[in-house]
Order: C-alpha cells, then structure tokens, then sequence
C-alpha cells in the first residue's frame, strides 16, 4: 500500500516532454509509480483539473538565517519551492568566529537588507565552521530541502580577521581559505559564492571582504574545486553598474574560473536595461558562445521587473544607501515632517528633477515610481498608479503629489521603482534562450524592499498563461531539471520513479500572484515585504504535505542537501 496517491493530475514532468494525463504513487519520500495506478494508498488526493510538477527549484536566496526561526522559508514554499540553494553572493554565516558575529549582521544589514535587530534576535548562533553549520541546519528539521553555498566574504572573515576588509591576502591566509573551501565541499557546500559588485559595502563605505580581494585570490580559490567533480561557482559581478562591454569582460574572466576550475561558473543579475535594452541579448548570445567552446558560464535572468520598494518613514536599504535621501532619513521623524512640507525642500527636489530623466534622487521618471501600499484608506484608488497619473489626476505637480502622498499617510506609503527588466520583449528573448538559467528571486534578503520570491508563479501566470512566451512543459523544466543538473542535486527536478516525492500542485488557470503585503513577523516585530500565491494547491517535499488545499502545514520533511559526486 503506497503512503500518498495523486489521483488524476496533469503530469508535467520537468523534461519538457508534453504532460500526460495520471496518477502519482508516493512511498517513503519517493515517487514509487507513475502513470496508471491501480493499488491503494492510505491517502488520496484528488488532482482533478490540476497539473502536477516536481517541485521547484530556487537557486538565488539568501536564507541562511531565516532558516533559524522558519523553517518552511516562507513564502517561497507557499509558490511551490521544494528546494532553495542559500548563501549566494558570498554572503554566508559561516564559517565565523564569535568575535565576528556582529560585523556578518552589519554586512547582511547593508548589503542583503536584513535588520539586525531581527537577526540578533532569530539566529541561534550554535557553530563556528561550516560544516558545524550544516550539521545545525540539519538538525533543525526544515520543511522543504536546502542546499548551501559557502561565502568568500565569510571564507576571509575567519582566515584574515579584520583585515579581511583592509588588504590582499598574504600566501598563508590564501592556503587557509583554500583549506576551508575544500572542507566546506567534503562536506557538502554546493560550491563557493563571491561577490565583485560595487552596491556591496558597508554603512560607512567600507568594502565587504570579497570585493577587497583580486581577481588573482578568487582564481586561486576556483583551483580547490577543479580536485572535486562536484560544486559550482556564484559571483555577483564586477560591472553590475556598468555597460554591456564591462559585463563582457566579466563574463570572460567568469568562462576563464570555469575552464581552470572544470566547474560552472554563474553570475547574477541579467536584467534588461532600459539604457542599454539590446546589450542583454549580446551578453546572453556570448554567453551561448562560451558554452559551446567549453567555458560553462550561465548568467541567471529573472522573469520580474526589478523593483525596489521606498518609504520615507524608515530608512530601508534601497534609499539608505542613496547619497541624497541617506541624511535626510536620518533625521527624527518629526524634522522629515515638516521638513516635507517647507517650499525650500520641494524646490530642491524639483531642481533634482528634470523630464525625460531621474526624478527626485529616486527613479527614471515620474512614470516609474508608483504608490503600491498606504495605511491611508483614500489613497487605495491610486495603488499601482504612477506618481505621473496621480499628480495629473489630482492636477498636481508631482514633486508635491510624492511628497503630499508621504504626508498624508504619516510617511506610511510606499513606492514601487521598477529599475530593470521593464521592456517584455526583451526579457522574453532571454527568458527563451538556453544560455541563461531562470533565478534571481533573493529570497531572504532585501526584505523591506524587494518581493520577488514568487518568481515561479510569474513564470507560470504572467509568461505562459498570459503571454504565451513559452509552454508550460518548457517553463516547467527551465524551474526543475534544468537548475537541478546544473547545481548537482541528485533526484530532484523531474517526476519519475525513484526520483525524491517533490510535487507541487496547482490549477494553470488561475496561478498567479496576489498584491504585496506588508508583515510584521520578524523576530522582534520586523517587517517584510511577502506576496501569496494564487491557484498553488499542494506542496508535497520528500512526501510529506507541507501545503494542503493552500494551507502550510507543520510538516518538516525537508532535507539538507549535501551535493557530493
């Protein structure tokens, strides 16, 4: 008798063969039949009218910490992810000291947008290595499987101390990273992440460790993988700012790791650019290049549009790091008031503005910044509208319709500025291309300004459903199989027998995403910014129901997933 029967699903594999029609059996954590079933099962689910995928798969998150207070890694779950790789960017917890503790949560603070106050409170700091950090995250019993990358930054926190931040490694300190790397692989780290980008540095201008180091260090870290026939390479690269010429030279250096490394290299963003929109496609067309002469490097591209959240009541992380706005926002409360409300002010701010051009210190354009949430209750007829259409709307100027909107909500609204991936055409072309890999959703971080974490339902509603860019087989398999293959994790991204019971369920026609919300729950009372599906029916991870007709369960059947050969 089989644990768990998926009756009548739409079965949609993930190797983007056309789905079939039929049953899934489910026994000790694995898919024991597929197709006919005839045997009984101690439970049934009925999947009538809805397609049956492996789970997803999300290779960009930084939810290293929140794994200690949540161990569902909500609301990815909720979007049908099974499976998250954590740790991107070089941005990990381990290994470190204790005498370190302090400054990771001040870097994640500045560089990922986590409060610290949040940090402090949730993180249960019970190792030092990486391997005792792995040990801890198993331990844990998480809801759905986790595999982790192992950081640069934090690779010379623990060999360099504080001069991780000040200067080049010495022959020693290097042998000693290198040490580490090699441990953190034989125990089952996912590969090394890295971070070149200029956006990552601390709140007084410091740099973060990794960006402190040579290209000549990072190259002598990519040789520890070449001894293993596992891992992979992350990088979030050096011209992230820059034009399509740099992020070329970028990725040529990240095809050199691979080659010497015999490992993939992927770097992240790709996004369309609204100055640049054509240059995505020659990076990506490259990048097909390079791959065909034996240089594994995949850029990772996302199927949203970037998009920041602001609010002048806080300083998040997407204007703390914002020359004009920083002092402004660190100001009491009561001086940002009524300085909003002086002449002076708003003439400066118009003065900072110009049209056709950055608006305001904040974004391309009126048209580009909408209000998206407020606490007050008139300005919900203008959510999701531009400030341009409210100020018209209102025959306003908008300088003083951003600013009155602010006032009127006691600095409670907040904006959306979508800065990347706006032009759909283009980010169709490279949602179609076999070069790249579907990710970017950042989960875990960024947690007051981004909400990005149902990319899956985007891909699923937006690009198949309502704009038939791709077919759900294909837009399956590009979110299973084909980020498990490239990340090394056996078992998972494809519905067959013996394959790990990873399901979820959900009704093509509705899945979709649901308006952003603002919670407070956070350790401490933090907020976060989280968006709930639509149509994701079930969850299932290694057989167990972790969402049920919509509802989380307190299911904990995940695995930590140590990638070996």
């Amino acid at each position: 008798m089989f644990d768990l029967l998926i009756r009548g699903a739409e079965i949609c594999d993930g190797t983007g063969r056309p789905r079939i029609r039929g049953d899934i059996a489910i026994q000790n954590g694995h898919v024991a039949e597929v197709g006919a079933v005839t045997a009984p099962a101690r439970r049934e689910l009925n999947a009538d009218g809805l397609v049956a995928a492996p789970g997803f798969i999300d290779v960009h998150t930084h939810y290293d910490c929140q794994v200690s207070w949540d161990p569902a890694l909500t609301p990815s779950s909720w979007h049908g992810v099974t499976t998250v790789v954590m740790g991107n960017c070089g941005f990990t917890i381990a290994p470190c000291r204790p005498e370190h503790r302090n400054t990771v949560m001040d870097m994640l603070l500045y560089v990922e947008g986590m409060p610290t106050a949040a940090l402090r409170a949730g993180i249960r700091w019970e190792w030092e290595t990486f391997p005792e950090y792995l040990d801890t995250v198993e331990r844990s019993r998480p809801a759905i499987n986790i595999a982790a990358f192992v950081g640069h930054s934090a690779l010379r926190f623990y060999a360099m101390g504080d001069e991780a931040v000040r200067r080049a490694a010495t022959d020693a300190e290097r042998e000693h990273m290198r040490r580490l790397l090699a441990e953190a692989l034989e125990a089952g780290a996912v590969g090394l992440s890295t971070s070149e980008s200029p956006t990552h540095f601390f709140g007084d201008g410091t740099l973060i460790p990794s960006r402190v180091a040579s290209r000549d260090e990072l190259t002598d870290l990519c040789t520890v993988l070449r001894s293993f026939r596992h891992g992979i390479v992350e990088v979030a690269p050096l011209h992230m700012l820059a034009g399509t010429d740099d992020k070329l030279e970028d990725q040529r250096f990240y095809g050199a790791l691979a080659r010497l490394s015999g490992r993939p290299v992927t770097w992240a963003p790709l996004f369309e650019n609204p100055f640049d929109s054509a240059g995505c496609l020659r990076i990506i067309e490259a990048a097909a290049e390079a791959q065909r002469s034996g240089a594994a490097v995949y850029p990772q591209v996302g199927c949203r549009p970037l998009e920041v959240r602001i609010s002048f009541d806080t300083a998040g992380i997407a204007i703390a790091n914002n020359p004009f706005w920083r002092p402004i926002l660190e100001k009491p409360r009561a001086e940002r008031l009524a300085l909003f409300a002086t002449q002076a002010f708003r003439d400066e701010l118009r003065r900072n503005s110009r049209p056709g051009g950055w608006v305001a210190a904040l974004g391309p354009g009126w048209d580009r910044i909408f209000l998206r949430l407020s606490p007050a209750a008139p300005h919900a007829e203008h959510f999701d509208r531009a400030v341009a259409e409210i100020a018209h709307r209102r025959d306003a100027d908008p300088v003083d319709t951003l600013l009155d909107l602010a006032l009127e909500s006691d600095l409670g609204c907040q904006f959306g500025i979508p800065i990347m991936n706006a032009n759909e055409t283009i980010v169709a072309q490279l949602l179609r291309h076999p070069a790249g890999i579907v990710a970017l959703s950042d989960a875990g971080a960024h947690v007051d300004t981004l909400a990005d974490q149902g990319f899956t339902s985007t891909l699923l509603g937006h690009w198949v459903r309502g704009r038939g860019v791709l077919t759900l087989e294909e837009a399956v398999r590009l979110i299973t199989s084909v980020p498990a293959a490239l990340y090394g994790l056996r078992g998972r991204g494809t519905l067959k027998t013996g394959a790990a019971a990873d399901v979820v369920l959900f009704d093509p026609t509705r899945i979709d995403l649901q308006r952003t919300e603002l919670v407070h729950d956070l350790p401490g009372g933090a907020s976060r910014l989280i968006q709930r599906p639509l149509g994701v029916e079930h969850v299932i991870v290694n057989g167990n129901l972790l969402v049920e007709h919509t509802e989380q369960t307190d299911a904990r059947g995940g695995h930590l997933l140590r990638v070996s050969p």
